[in-house]
């Protein structure tokens, strides 16, 4: 078991992993986000399924598909792997994401 505080990029970095595991059969990574109003993440895909848990701020999150959601502070999101999406901060946001993928 461990317990690890929780804290955030510095620097102007906007991503800081805080756990990263490798166990039988999946790999997991657990890190913090923080973006400024008006950042825009382009579409990208990622190797691994993703939750993300928005601490603070507001973002709007569109896939390629078509699909676009509003979250606010206190939302989950979940991604499959294969969904090609882009992220627009609305708000100045902090992100605690969770990355799983088979290992």
């Amino acid at each position: 078991m461990e317990v690890i505080k929780l804290n955030y990029p510095e620097n102007g970095e906007y991503l800081k992993y805080i756990i990263q595991k490798k166990e039988e059969g999946v790999a997991v990574d657990c890190g913090s986000v923080v973006l400024k109003k008006g950042q825009l993440l382009p579409f990208k895909t990622l190797e691994s399924h993703e939750i993300s848990f928005l601490i603070s701020g507001k973002l709007k999150v569109l896939t390629k598909d078509g699909s676009e959601k509003i979250m606010n502070q206190g939302d989950l999101i979940y991604l499959n792997k294969d969904e090609v999406r882009e992220t627009e901060t609305l708000e100045d946001s902090k992100i605690l994401f969770f990355l799983f993928k088979e290992n």
